[in-house]
């Protein structure tokens, strides 16, 4: 008779907490078996799916269990409109294929760079192979599928839009050129040398910082090519595009730690907030709500560059987020 007397929301919650239970164990093990699975779109239907079994599964043995209990009048009940009964059932059906068609999207566009074209690197080669992966996904392309060049230790390919994607032993990054911005290197890198950094962005441009100069590439311009380091600063009275935020303050404070400002003149549910350490891999992000941002230990003798976009957050969907905004440097003290 418990079956029949709890509260609705009793049974809500046994059935989310067997459905969650069955849906965590088939998380982790897709997660064990990415590399193998490949596709991300497959592997976030078969998550789905294998919840919504279970929770059939629940579904049909509690109603067996009520008609038990009901006894044989309880097989033959029958609600009193069939018609209302067949449009909620349509409607709950309706909304759920919808939901579930949003999510699949989402979920899928967010996990494509992540699990399709997955290979483990075990040397430059592949490295190069493994940090492009899902690169041109308007070609369906991965970058195992262009022709790769070697020499020297140093790896590159050209995509099918024409960049040049760079993998140097000595800098232990990955280097990414457009087609000007690799001619001007090679016809200056007598005196330039070779990269000290990875590629960066200040906002619609990108620049590589050189052993003896930086190339500055921006669109619609010939790269410029100059001596000493790129270090892109805070440009507040340069704040134009209402479309990205704009960095206006970026320094050191007295304690030690780095405070960054910016301006944003739409209304943002959060804000994105990427660092990096010039002359090493990788780009921390940090989520804000608020247009600051503190970095509270930064190394001693580093310079860390930094840019913001703005986003909006979505029910069942991915959050959309705007340009980078420009660049600034800060030096550590």
């Amino acid at each position: 008779m418990h079956v029949l007397l709890a509260p609705w929301w009793w049974r809500a919650a046994r059935a989310a907490a067997a459905a969650g239970a069955a849906l965590l164990v088939v998380v982790i093990a897709e997660t064990g078996l990415l590399t193998e699975i490949r596709d991300a779109t497959l592997a976030v239907l078969l998550t789905v799916l294998s919840a919504f079994a279970v929770t059939a599964v629940i579904t049909w043995r509690q109603t067996r269990w009520a008609r038990t209990i009901a006894g044989p009048a309880g097989e033959h009940a029958r609600p009193e409109s069939v018609l209302v009964r067949k449009l909620q059932l349509t409607v709950a059906v309706l909304l759920a294929v919808a939901a579930l068609s949003v999510f699949l999207r989402s979920a899928a566009d967010t996990a494509a760079g992540d699990v399709n074209c997955r290979i483990q690197p075990t040397d430059t080669r592949l490295y190069l192979m493994s940090k492009n992966s899902g690169t041109g996904p308007e070609f369906g392309l991965c970058a195992r599928d262009y022709p790769t060049t070697e020499k020297d230790g140093t790896v590159w390919i050209q995509e099918i839009n024409g960049t040049y994607l760079y993998w140097f032993p000595s800098l232990g990054a990955d280097i990414g050129m457009s087609p000007a911005m690799h001619t001007a290197w090679l016809d200056n890198r007598y005196w330039l040398g070779e990269p000290v950094d990875t590629d960066r962005s200040d906002g619609d441009a990108s620049y590589v910082n050189f052993a003896h100069g930086h190339i500055l590439d921006r669109p619609d311009q010939p790269p410029d090519v100059e001596p000493g380091r790129y270090q892109p600063t805070a440009k507040p009275d340069l704040c134009l595009d209402p479309n990205r935020p704009c960095v206006t303050r970026a320094n050191q404070q007295p304690d030690g730690t780095v405070e960054l400002a910016w301006r944003y003149p739409v209304r943002a549910d959060a804000f994105n907030v990427s660092y990096w350490v010039v002359g090493r891999r990788g780009t921390a992000s940090y989520e804000v709500a608020t247009p600051r941002f503190t970095l509270p230990d930064p190394e001693p003798g580093q310079t860390y560059g930094f840019e913001v976009q703005a986003c909006q957050k979505h029910l069942l969907a991915r959050s959309t987020c705007t340009r980078n905004s420009n660049s600034v440097a800060v030096k550590v003290r």
